[in-house]
């Protein structure tokens, strides 16, 4: 049944992402190498971020590049960790801020520079409607960590926003 249940948003976040054709950009949250804790003085933009956002109608957009190049597995491996926990980081500091608009991420895995930046965009409430449904969907769900492992691993797929792509690089 879990299966099921991720085949199905897998399906919708797709078109979900698609929709956000003229996102805002707000601003990039930089990373040291090999760090997932973004510096402290970039709380101050995202407290500014959410005031400036929390009563519009939309969602957030998370947005973390990879080098398509890998110099080897485990470094693919590892940067794809690395990518998520820099996501997370963002993620539990808006949570922990009770901020309430929608949140999507996704890692694009095919970039030719080498950044350590969330690159952080507002999707209009407008375009957005499936997004956000997906989103609040998503939150929603029961699903356990374990369950997803074959869906966030590798491969062409996408769930709760995250898009992997199986081409990533090494340490970043």
């Amino acid at each position: 049944m879990k299966a099921i249940i991720s085949i199905i948003c897998l399906l919708f976040a797709g078109s979900a992402i698609a929709e956000c054709e003229q996102n805002t950009h707000l601003t990039e949250i930089p990373y040291a190498k090999n760090s997932s804790y973004f510096p402290s003085k970039y709380a101050k933009q995202l407290d500014e971020l959410i005031k400036n956002t929390s009563d519009k109608s939309g969602y957030l957009l998370l947005e973390f590049q990879i080098l398509k190049h890998q110099s080897n597995d485990d470094a693919r491996k590892y940067n794809m960790w690395l990518a998520n926990r820099r996501i997370d980081r963002i993620k539990e500091y808006l949570t922990n801020s009770h901020y309430s608009a929608p949140v999507i991420s996704r890692i694009l895995t095919a970039s030719n520079e080498d950044l350590r930046d969330v690159s952080i965009s507002w999707c209009n409430g407008a375009q957005s409607s499936s997004a956000a449904t997906l989103a609040v969907a998503n939150q929603q769900l029961p699903l356990k960590e374990d369950s997803l492992g074959a869906i966030h691993s590798e491969g062409d797929a996408s769930i709760d926003g995250e898009t992997h792509i199986d081409t990533t690089s090494g340490s970043r």
